[in-house]
């Protein structure tokens, strides 16, 4: 119960963050993901996601057979364009709350600070931990109209000393966008991901090792449309 008062406290904070404002940068619509997904263990999954984008917040309903739950989400931004938003995440399983902030520097630079609390109701082992305190540091650079280079470095809870990588760069017009990345460890296992983006519809794949914290290794290929409320193409 205690983390049930906590979940509907920071859903509040969340929709405050999002809808109090009044929308700048996020187009109202709604997008609709499909993932197919197999692990380590050949076991497979059809995942379902639908999000909801007003203004500057948004929700997801989790529909498939990975987790069925909801998330809800929100920004605002300071006369500088930098951002500070948080999430709420809650599921079959686990638990996550996100506080954030993306700081515009100059050159093309964004700073980024995330940090992460992951409550996990049914660990996979008994001497595993249910708290996990995750946070994450990086920046982004900007080149060209819409291009940028991505790159975030984050802890690792469950072993002391590890942490991961996220290196990305993205090749984007104003409607479209192709995102090739790189998810290296401190203990030499890599990752990969590519997604790609074309008005509304888009198509990714990514390989994923200990995925969301867990001991085993995921491959997802991703179909979804991200659909304007106005239906104007061009988007």
């Amino acid at each position: 119960m205690v983390h049930k008062g906590r979940s509907l406290f920071l859903i509040l904070v969340s929709l405050v963050l999002g809808l109090g404002i009044k929308p700048l940068l996020a187009a109202d619509g709604v997008t609709l993901v499909y993932d197919y997904i197999r692990d380590s263990n050949h076991k497979t999954f059809l995942d379902k996601s639908i999000r909801i984008d007003y203004g500057q917040a948004y929700a997801i309903g989790f529909l498939g057979n990975w987790q069925k739950g909801g998330e809800v989400g929100g920004y605002f931004l300071d006369y500088r364009k930098s951002s500070y938003g948080s999430y709420v995440r809650i599921r079959e399983l686990d638990e996550s709350y996100q506080l954030s902030t993306e700081q515009v520097l100059t050159k093309g630079y964004v700073a980024k600070l995330q940090v992460r609390y992951i409550h996990i109701d049914e660990p996979e082992k008994p001497t595993d931990k249910k708290n996990l305190f995750v946070y994450g540091v990086g920046f982004d650079k900007y080149y060209g109209d819409y291009n940028y280079l991505s790159a975030m470095y984050y802890n690792d809870p469950r072993e002391s000393g590890r942490f991961s990588l996220i290196i990305s760069n993205t090749f984007a017009t104003k409607n479209s966008y192709l995102r090739l990345g790189i998810t290296p460890r401190s203990d030499r296992t890599v990752g990969y991901f590519a997604i790609t983006k074309y008005h509304w519809v888009f198509f990714g794949y990514s390989f994923t090792r200990d995925f969301d914290f867990a001991t085993f290794d995921r491959r997802a290929v991703t179909f979804g449309l991200q659909i304007p409320f106005d239906l104007v193409w061009s988007q």
